[in-house]
């Protein structure tokens, strides 16, 4: 199996289709070669081709236009990125970080 083929079922069981040109333009960022196929050794690489590509992915709205709409499964998504965030062990940058509450009582 390519790995084209692949990134396009991982994203497509979220509702997401991904153009060629784009597909194209993902592997060059991450020196990926359109032709190579998936193997256990390629797969690092792979989910960090992903986890750049999802933040850009999540910037598109869903379009509704005549009866016709173009919509993705958001959530799965966000859930499938945190997933990817701690398998490498990189920074999740779409979670809003919320402010923390500190207690400062002692210093009045």
């Amino acid at each position: 199996m390519l790995i084209a083929d692949y990134i396009k079922s991982k994203l497509g069981k979220f509702g997401v289709t991904i153009d060629d040109n784009e597909l194209a333009a993902l592997f060059l960022k991450n020196g990926i070669g359109s032709d190579e196929t998936y193997i256990v050794d390629s797969v690092d690489k792979i989910e960090r081709a992903l986890y750049e590509y999802i933040p850009e992915l999540l910037v598109v709205s869903s379009i509704t236009e005549g009866g016709f709409g173009i919509s993705y499964d958001k959530e799965g998504i966000l859930d499938y990125y945190a997933l990817l965030c701690h398998n490498l062990g990189l920074e999740n940058k779409l979670t809003v970080q919320q402010p923390k509450v500190r207690n400062k009582s002692y210093l009045w």
